[in-house]
């Protein structure tokens, strides 16, 4: 998790039309640096990111969690500073995602096959050429050590016919998981090959492709450096120092005090707090993703259909997502809007949720629950109880979360505390040593398959003590029905087809309400402007704000 949510989205794009607009597209440049972007070597700027980490160790395998690349925003797999992806998916500006390493991309086949055509002239920044054959061999790495495949990347073989073109073959049409596919950070075969085991393995002196290569490192900091001999028009911003800081408190009052130019936290009354400060400050958190109460379903009182719905009945969204600054969830489908408007059933067109404290109360009593004398509802002697845990770290969580508290008193249901680390906190979810938890563990891509398939699929079940290993289905959820779906889902060939799957699945949702959608949360990005300019704003939203390369090779030095 970062500090609403975790691993960093991918995206959403419709692949047959982007794919044959981008063939002919060459490089990033059309969409990431712009023709100016090489500048001279005078451009003299250091930015420094506040990120955060209880433990800052010096580790940048880009496979696991909890490593110091942790702390450049970039989620395990996915491609970041120093490593790149063949695709960096658009989470904002959706339908434009950029070609990065993958210069252009199409699916044949019936979506069995996915030939990417790659950059050329890319080298590591040990000067060693780039080449397909580091492509095959990251893939069939992670083929090979399942734990380091945290985005699920499934396929049944990876070959490259030339030096710079890949074909990935699937056992079923695959289009649909297109943006994990491509977000594989890419390593050297000509280094990684000689780790005996990569599981372990720390890359303490990482060896990419970025714009940014490591130049010091300590207990609290480290500094990346402009990659000289980028494969792109390189960075005109110098360096990049990313600073450790324990919780969004101490990453607010960084930014506030201009300690730091560049972060991707929650601000409190951002107004007051921080755009205030200066007229260089800014900040927007561009909609991105759907949060609420995430029960285990495996435990009581949250497996009863009845207390969830209650639940649901009874709190104010509202307030919930006022406490952070952040809209309440209205869609029934849990689906985010208005974005996904297109995506809705015509029988939840317009259905939102609604506060309903009397109806809560009703559904628990006619569900055979009775009012204790400690005012809580009980049943068989058991008090309905339970905990939320979540990093106690995340400010912006626990903000939501007294708020919630208070609210389910009010129903007659107790809420209790469960804090835990940031580093923590994703190993007890996937294992199910939880009741309830908030800030689910995967960023769902903009497209409604996607965020379902994340958050409910039942063919990703795995039993209370196993480890899901890509933070899927984390409740656990179980529907003969909609494991079916899920698995038809992929065979439709129109979108007309596509839809109508997806309508059977939001009615499974709305009925079975396997976790409770509260708030739409946003990707917060903040940043100054005081030494350097360039970042997508609301009115020019080309990337999300966190930091990230893309923008970083637009940023202009003031």
């Amino acid at each position: 998790m970062t500090t609403s949510k975790s691993p960093i989205a991918s995206g959403m794009t419709r692949r047959g039309v982007l794919a044959s607009a981008l063939a002919g597209a060459g490089t990033l440049a059309l969409y990431g640096c712009g023709p100016s972007s090489g500048g001279s070597a005078g451009g003299a700027a250091t930015l420094t990111v506040a990120g955060q980490s209880d433990n800052l160790a010096k580790s940048f395998n880009p496979f696991l969690p909890n490593t110091a690349q942790g702390l450049t925003y970039a989620s395990p797999g996915q491609g970041n500073f120093i490593y790149e992806p063949l695709v960096q998916i658009n989470t904002v500006n959706i339908g434009h995602d950029l070609p990065w390493l993958a210069r252009a991309w199409r699916w044949s086949n019936g979506n069995k096959t996915l030939t990417l055509d790659l950059q050329t002239g890319v080298k590591w920044t040990d000067g060693t050429p780039f080449s397909a054959s580091d492509v095959v061999f990251t893939y069939n790495l992670l083929k090979k050590n399942p734990a380091l495949n945290l985005l699920g990347i499934d396929f049944s073989t990876v070959s490259a016919p030339t030096p710079a073109q890949v074909v990935f073959s699937f056992a079923a049409p695959s289009e649909q998981f297109f943006t994990n596919i491509v977000s594989s950070a890419i390593v050297s075969e000509h280094l990684w090959s000689k780790v005996k085991d990569p599981i372990k393995y720390t890359d303490s002196d990482p060896v990419g492709t970025g714009p940014f290569k490591l130049d010091q490192f300590s207990a609290q900091s480290f500094l990346l450096v402009r990659n000289e001999d980028y494969w792109q028009p390189k960075a005109q911003i110098k360096a990049i120092r990313f600073v450790a800081y324990k919780d969004n408190e101490s990453m607010t009052n960084a930014l506030v005090q201009g300690q730091a130019d560049w972060g991707g936290t929650y601000i409190a009354n951002a107004d007051k707090t921080y755009l205030s400060r200066s007229k260089n400050n800014n900040y927007w958190a561009p909609l991105a993703g759907t949060d609420g109460l995430i029960p285990n379903l495996e435990r009581w009182p949250l497996s009863d259909i009845a207390v969830r719905r209650a639940i649901s009945y009874g709190v104010n969204r509202k307030q919930v997502g006022a406490a952070t600054d952040s809209p309440e969830a209205t869609s029934v489908t849990g689906l985010p809007m208005p974005a996904y408007t297109s995506s809705i059933a015509p029988a939840y067109q317009g259905v939102n949720f609604t506060q309903d404290v009397a109806k809560a109360k009703q559904t628990l009593e006619d569900a055979g629950y009775s009012k204790g004398g400690d005012g809580y509802y009980q049943k068989g002697g058991k008090r309905v109880q339970f905990s939320i845990s979540f990093p106690s770290a995340y400010t912006d969580i626990a903000s939501r979360v007294q708020v919630l508290v208070s609210q389910l008193k009010d129903i007659g249901i107790k809420l209790t505390i469960n804090t835990t680390t940031v580093n923590d906190i994703n190993t007890l979810t996937a294992k199910g040593d939880f009741d309830s938890t908030m800030g689910y563990p995967v960023n769902s891509a903009p497209r409604a398959f996607s965020y379902y398939n994340d958050t409910i699929n039942p063919n990703l079940y795995y039993p209370i003590g196993k480890a899901t290993p890509t933070y899927q289905n984390i409740e656990r959820f179980q529907n003969a029905e909609a494991a079916q779906l899920f698995t038809e889902y992929p065979k439709a060939t129109t979108d007309a087809q596509r839809q109508q799957i997806l309508n059977q699945i939001e009615k499974i949702f709305v009925d079975n309400l396997p976790w409770i959608p509260m708030f739409y949360w946003g990707s917060y990005g903040n940043w100054s402007t005081a030494k350097a300019t360039g970042f997508p704003t609301p009115q020019n939203p080309y990337f999300t704000p966190v930091p990230n390369p893309v923008v970083a090779l637009r940023l202009k030095p003031v």
